[in-house]
């Protein structure tokens, strides 16, 4: 077990050396919600409506290592959601491909939250994942304009809750 320990230090303290730092700065607008479960997807539209008729902006952070710097990019690192007065965060794990002008997308998160409001943290860890999958157009080297779906997989449940969306970022690289 010391062994395993003493190689995930080893790895985690090794990966400034091989990576570049990433900072995500986007606004994600949710479209709409509904959940998937076996081979359908539900979804409510008078919830759905509400999206629609309304404009309900998330604000979005990451901070990662990234790792790749051509058509191909993988990181780990840090990603938050906030609504003004409080801040949620969680590890999480991206992989992205560059497909012309696009860029693909997938990422995994969860295990472990935190939770930053009025000036209290809080942690949290658990069997909660959030699995996003999102296209974006490339503006230029750093600003994407595209949308998404992010899930919530709860391993209790067999349906996965969805949230889509549509939002703008930019992708800050430190060398």
């Amino acid at each position: 077990m010391k062994r395993i320990s003493l190689l995930g230090l080893f790895i985690l303290l090794s990966l400034p050396i091989f990576a570049q730092v990433r900072l995500d700065l986007g606004i994600d607008i949710p479209r709409g919600v509904g959940a998937v479960s076996g081979n359908e997807v539900l979804s409510d539209p008078e919830v759905n409506k509400f999206f629609t008729d309304y404009i309900f902006p998330l604000p979005e952070a990451g901070l990662y290592y990234q790792f790749g710097e051509h058509a191909f990019r993988a990181g780990v690192g840090i990603r938050a959601f906030t609504l003004i007065i409080a801040t949620i965060y969680w590890p999480n794990a991206y992989m992205e491909a560059d497909l012309g002008p696009l860029t693909l997308t997938a990422q995994l998160g969860g295990g472990f939250f935190g939770m930053y409001a009025l000036g209290q943290s809080r942690f949290e860890s658990g069997k909660v994942f959030l699995p996003d999958l999102s296209l974006w157009y490339r503006i230029g080297n750093s600003f994407r304009l595209g949308g998404g779906a992010i899930g919530v997989m709860l391993p209790e449940s067999t349906a996965m809750g969805f949230l889509y969306y549509l939002g703008g970022k930019f992708n800050i690289l430190f060398k």
